[in-house]
């Protein structure tokens, strides 16, 4: 028995001692953390170009614009109300035409 705890602790201070080497994952796929890296001879502007693309297409800026302030409940509803009253209207219109 104590041959089997003094391997528990062996094991332990090995943990101790053996640094873990750090790895930072590059590419996420959280929609929080935007990442474009620069291509090999792109241009800089380019680079931006696409990381504004990224977050356009993920519409990070207008999630932000939305949530900058804050929404009562009613007034969303009244907002999606009037929405789909305008969807309904314009294609009302399609038709008549």
């Amino acid at each position: 028995m104590s041959r089997r705890r003094n391997n528990r602790h062996r094991a332990k201070d090995y943990n101790k001692n053996h640094k873990k080497e750090h790895r930072i994952n590059i590419k996420s796929s959280g929609p929080s953390h935007v990442t474009v890296f620069p291509r090999k001879g792109e241009h800089p502007e380019r680079t931006i170009k696409r990381f504004l693309k990224k977050c356009k297409k993920l519409k990070i800026v207008e999630e932000y614009r939305k949530r900058e302030y804050y929404e009562k409940p009613s007034e969303k509803r009244r907002r999606m109300k009037m929405r789909r009253l305008a969807i309904i209207k314009k294609e009302a219109a399609k038709k008549k035409d």
